[in-house]
């Protein structure tokens, strides 16, 4: 599960930065063609409550796991490249860093 979150992640970064810095408004094509990774992701956490936490706080989780999966999916419908870029990198990016470990340094919040 953490080489899946680090090579979403590592994919996530090159997409916002070509996003940011380079202009590019392809991101919401880029961002569809990680759907495969972001399913196999999402499906894990949903499965269960495999972090062992209280009802209404897995309830909570969950919840928040379905927002971010609907914002991808409108975006991804809407080729909205704002909305893609946002919900990679506000929403799915919390997710990934529960897995992801840090390298030389970098912040989980990065």
């Amino acid at each position: 599960m953490e080489e899946l979150a680090e090579e979403l992640l590592h994919k996530i970064n090159n997409l916002c930065i070509s996003y940011h810095y380079f202009k590019q408004t392809d991101v919401a094509e880029q961002g569809v063609g990680l759907s495969a990774g972001i399913q196999q992701f999402a499906s894990v956490l949903m499965e269960g409550n495999i972090f062992g936490m209280e009802e209404r706080e897995q309830a909570a989780f969950q919840n928040y796991v379905l927002q971010v999966l609907k914002d991808y999916t409108q975006a991804a419908v809407q080729r909205d490249a704002v909305l893609m870029v946002d919900t990679l990198d506000y929403g799915l990016r919390e997710l990934l860093n529960i897995f992801a470990d840090p390298k030389d340094g970098e912040s989980r919040d990065a």
